[in-house]
């Protein structure tokens, strides 16, 4: 994938007389791309969450979402963390939480505001079958303080920096796949064109989405004659 958006960038660049985009300028660009890609996965994922809660749902609400997991797939991943000076540091990659388990409950999310109220209430105070969670940013705070084995942590995690590997023939960078660092693009498939759309943006190149497909399916004529 990462070779193909590559190539279409520069198809489009050269069409456009905007010159040479190195490979260190590519994979820098294509970073920040998927990132912006993958923060508005987020943000959308956020929303249906929401809509969901606030029982807003329809059948549009239903094919999105599951269009939205399938996306997401691929970023779900569950930690097992230790208890660490009283708190449970959250895992290095997180980038959204989704739940937090202990055993088999999962464990429910209070406010700060709140925390003190519950642990002095006779009636609402946390229990080891109906535990509770404060996050602190960097790491949780579970309660009731008796409750000391592993969390769960089930969390959505940043994707890896994408990265294109070359190896120079004469003059030219030449793409190697075979590279220990290469690291192809996380996201869906189905984002290549809007990929190629940022990372012309980053270079200074606006252009419509169907210009950018066409120079794709160009792209893929051209490999299948060369293969012919």
């Amino acid at each position: 994938m990462i070779n193909h958006v590559r190539n279409t960038v520069l198809s489009v660049l050269n069409k456009e007389n905007r010159g040479f985009l190195t490979p260190a300028q590519f994979n820098s660009y294509a970073k920040h791309a998927q990132q912006l890609i993958f923060n508005q996965y987020l943000s959308e994922y956020s929303r249906m969450l929401t809509a969901k809660n606030a029982r807003q749902i329809s059948s549009e609400f239903l094919d999105r979402s599951e269009v939205m997991q399938r996306k997401l797939e691929a970023f779900t991943k569950e930690s097992s963390v230790a208890m660490t000076v009283g708190k449970y540091n959250k895992p290095s990659d997180l980038q959204y939480l989704v739940a937090i388990r202990y055993g088999n409950i999962e464990v429910e999310q209070v406010s700060r505001d709140k925390e003190r109220f519950l642990i002095n209430s006779n009636l609402t105070a946390p229990s080891s079958n109906y535990p509770v969670f404060v996050d602190e940013r960097l790491a949780v705070t579970l309660h009731p303080s008796t409750l000391t084995s592993n969390l769960t942590f089930i969390y959505l995690r940043n994707p890896k920096d994408p990265k294109w590997t070359y190896n120079t023939v004469g003059e030219n960078p030449v793409f190697n796949q075979s590279a220990s660092d290469y690291q192809d693009f996380e996201l869906d498939g189905t984002e290549t064109v809007p990929l190629v759309i940022e990372i012309l943006k980053l270079a200074g190149v606006t252009i419509r989405e169907g210009e950018v497909t066409q120079a794709a399916q160009n792209i893929d004529v051209a490999n299948t004659n060369k293969d012919s």
